[in-house]
């Protein structure tokens, strides 16, 4: 049984580079690393506790976190709580979003939540798509030296990887009108949402390990263990403009495979 300390867990995200002032985009998965070394009953809670306070403490007041709080409202439920509806992705986006001066973008899909002075004006007046003109993953980078924080996460996880199918108007994939209710506070209020969405089909189902390899082989990500996970960083922005370059010829590589066109 592996345990890890809350100092370990500050030494490896200084060992990839982050500093004072950065601005972090952080996705993680805390059960691959261990348990903490105390004796608290709920593991992920003293874990996504360690993370803030090691983030907070590095980045100091001038950095940014942001976090992926993704529900998918608008598939079912059709109702999206800006306060209230939990993240589907993992325990630390539910952490997170309870901390104080959080900002959330208002998408009922694939939300992002904000801490730092940044958040509000990134997360803010979005437009009413997921990954179009002006969503948050096309926002973010306009962010300088914004950097991909995979904690736990392998490097198959491209933040951007929808945006950039938008972007090469890949041939699986096409933009679908959701409705449903918006609520802000107290307040209802019914609109329209424009997902890009893929055929339903195995041929489909996204797949970023392609385009992880590459960056890794170009040497794109720092990466350092940590218990029994891996951390690795990558700059949001350069990983974004390799994989518009190495996508360009091939329009397929976020995917499975093979072509059915």
């Amino acid at each position: 049984m592996i345990k890890i300390k809350r100092a370990e867990i500050f030494a490896s995200l200084k060992k990839i580079g982050l500093k004072k002032n950065d601005s972090v985009f952080i996705t993680s998965s805390l059960g691959s690393f261990g348990f903490p070394q105390n004796k608290s009953k709920n593991q992920l809670l003293t874990l996504s506790r360690w993370l803030m306070q090691s983030l907070l403490s590095i980045l100091g007041d001038k950095g940014n976190i942001f976090v992926p709080t993704y529900t998918y409202s608008f598939t079912k439920k059709k109702i999206f709580s800006l306060r209230n509806s939990k993240s589907k992705i993992g325990y630390f986006p539910n952490y997170f979003l309870r901390q104080k001066n959080v900002y959330r973008s208002i998408d009922p899909m694939v939300s992002v939540a904000g801490l730092g002075p940044m958040a509000r004006k990134t997360l803010k007046n979005i437009s009413k798509t997921s990954y179009g003109k002006n969503s948050i993953f096309e926002k973010l980078l306009y962010i300088k030296d914004l950097k991909c924080l995979n904690f736990g996460v392998d490097i198959n996880w491209v933040p951007f990887i929808h945006y950039l199918d938008w972007k090469n108007k890949v041939p699986f994939r096409s933009i679908k009108k959701l409705q449903g209710t918006i609520i802000l506070e107290k307040k209802k209020k019914k609109i329209q949402w424009y997902y890009y969405a893929r055929d339903l089909r195995n041929e489909t189902i996204s797949d970023g390990y392609k385009l992880g390899k590459l960056a890794f082989k170009n040497k794109l990500f720092s990466m350092t263990k940590l218990g029994s996970g891996d951390i690795s960083c990558i700059n949001y922005k350069k990983f974004y403009f390799f994989c518009k370059k190495v996508t360009k010829k091939n329009k397929w590589m976020t995917v499975k495979g093979p072509k059915y066109l």
